[in-house]
């Protein structure tokens, strides 16, 4: 069974395996990246950390008619999910108490099982969680979608207790910097700095097969992808 993981940008990410249907995580809607270009993507099923944040609820990136889920909906108890056999998982969480923009924004961390492993998003957590906090995502963790830039999310610092605690096989950073999207968020070269001695893997492409290979025994491979939905990002080093 072949399964594939997108990054298309920013916190989305798009996994579709064979038979069963395309799932597209916290799509964003492009004007709020500042983005001119418009995305339209195939998928059956959507899932958004929340729907109050235009970054990561545009459902409607999706074609056709695809079953959304609201992660928040779940973790508050007013709605229940199963993907792929297996119920979601989720945490509710929020951006920082202090948010310069807005009030801040009720979110939910969520993971589901594809081809055998566990993929864990990380919403929009403005914040480290206890290791109680996140005992639910122990032994769901196999991949870690990490909000890597430092803007209304946890600092690097904060990551690596979570990280420790979690034990994934591999770390994907998202929502950093990446030019033309600028939110004054670090650059993932910030992030890699942070963790120089874990093994990181550059696969040159937006998408990478599932399980990806493996590099340290005991440490988490850190795949940094290239987002298919900036057309003119810089190629990262």
């Amino acid at each position: 069974m072949t399964v594939q993981l997108e990054f298309v940008g920013h916190a989305c990410f798009r996994l579709w395996e064979d038979g069963k249907p395309t799932v597209l995580m916290d799509p964003y809607h492009c004007e709020t990246l500042h983005l001119d270009r418009e995305l339209k993507l195939e998928a059956g099923t959507v899932i958004v950390s929340s729907l109050t944040d235009a970054a990561h609820n545009n459902y409607k990136m999706a074609t056709g008619n695809p079953r959304v889920i609201n992660a928040l909906d779940v973790a508050q108890g007013t709605a229940t999910a199963v993907i792929n056999g297996e119920p979601l998982i989720t945490v509710a969480a929020r951006e920082v108490p202090d948010h310069p923009e807005h009030s801040p924004m009720d979110n939910a961390l969520y993971a589901f099982k594809a081809g055998g492993l566990w993929i864990l998003h990380m919403g929009d957590l403005g914040y480290r969680l206890s290791n109680d906090e996140l005992r639910p995502f122990v032994g769901h963790s196999d991949i870690f979608l990490v909000l890597a830039g430092e803007r209304n999310t946890p600092s690097h610092a904060d990551l690596s207790p979570m990280i420790d605690f979690l034990k994934p096989g591999w770390v994907v950073p998202m929502h950093y910097e990446l030019p033309p999207v600028s939110f004054n968020a670090s650059p993932v070269e910030k992030f890699l700095a942070h963790f120089a001695d874990d093994p990181v893997v550059f696969p040159r492409h937006h998408t990478v097969t599932l399980p990806p290979p493996a590099v340290r025994p005991g440490r988490p491979t850190i795949l940094v992808l290239e987002p298919s939905g900036y057309p003119l990002a810089r190629r990262l080093l």
